[in-house]
């Protein structure tokens, strides 16, 4: 390759990195930040609704123990273990989809999704 085509081949690379002007940098900007406010709203409010539903399902189950030991009521504990291991099957499946998360990656774009990925960790963690 000589000097000629090397140097157009930098002024080519420097041409292209010239087009990052102040709008596209603040307009990505204002994606990701936007995108990891949503994130950390929606971990923040997730983490709160896992909490509250493991207390009335640990409240559920314990009510069941309870009355079963004061022989009120009579509990089939293989029958709601056989329905309990077919719907936790299917909400893991369900969460272990990598499909899904492509597809939302394609659609929203990277800045985006980043910044939802991001704020979702965060508001999971913070809440």
């Amino acid at each position: 390759m000589s000097q000629l085509q090397k140097s157009f081949k930098l002024l080519c690379i420097l041409k292209s990195w010239a087009t990052l002007t102040l709008e596209n940098i603040s307009s990505t900007l204002l994606t990701v930040g936007s995108g990891g406010l949503i994130g950390f709203l929606v971990g923040f409010a997730l983490k709160r609704v896992m909490k509250i539903l493991a207390v009335i399902i640990g409240l559920f189950f314990g009510a069941l123990i309870y009355l079963q030991s004061q022989t009120i009521i009579n509990v089939n504990w293989d029958k709601l273990e056989s329905i309990s291991e077919s719907s936790l099957s299917v909400i893991s499946n369900y969460m272990t989809n990598t499909e899904q998360i492509s597809t939302i990656m394609r659609n929203l774009g990277i800045p985006l999704a980043g910044g939802l990925s991001a704020g979702l960790v965060l508001g999971f963690s913070k809440g």
